[in-house]
């Protein structure tokens, strides 16, 4: 994750940062996973130590524009891909968190605070995962255009 004086001069919700770095750092495990590598293999085709790579994964650190890139090339995809299985797994994460928090009043907070509130980091983390796995599994099954 972005240093907090990075990220809140950038705009940036650290937290809200900290979500996207956890949905990306889980995506690119489990890309990792179905090709059977493992975090030394990807990191050595990434040019990455291996410590980095698990960091990444951990949602502890992002990769920059150039890392980024050289990962979707590693999966045999674009950068714009790539961002999109993040982005749907954003989106689905979303969809996991309201379902497990269940019905609420009309809020102005982001979905991702309420998980936190609700479900704790380990919580979020969970629905995460599985959010991750279902729109990976949506998207690689779909065939393409």
């Amino acid at each position: 994750m972005a240093p907090r004086a990075v990220v809140s001069s950038l705009g940036v919700d650290p937290q809200e940062a900290y979500v996207y770095a956890l949905v990306l750092g889980r995506v690119v495990a489990s890309l990792r996973e179905r090709r059977g590598w493992s975090q030394g293999e990807l990191a050595e085709r990434v040019g990455l130590t291996q410590s980095t790579l698990s960091r990444m994964e951990r949602g502890q650190a992002q990769p920059d524009a150039f890392t980024f890139t050289k990962l979707a090339e590693a999966f045999q995809v674009t950068a714009a891909e790539l961002s999109d299985y993040v982005d749907r797994a954003l989106a689905r994460s979303e969809l996991a968190a309201q379902g497990a928090i269940g019905p609420s009043r009309p809020t102005t907070k982001p979905w991702w605070q309420s998980a936190l509130a609700v479900a704790g980091v380990a919580g979020l983390g969970g629905l995460v995962a599985f959010a991750v796995a279902a729109a990976l599994d949506e998207k690689l099954k779909r065939p393409k255009k």
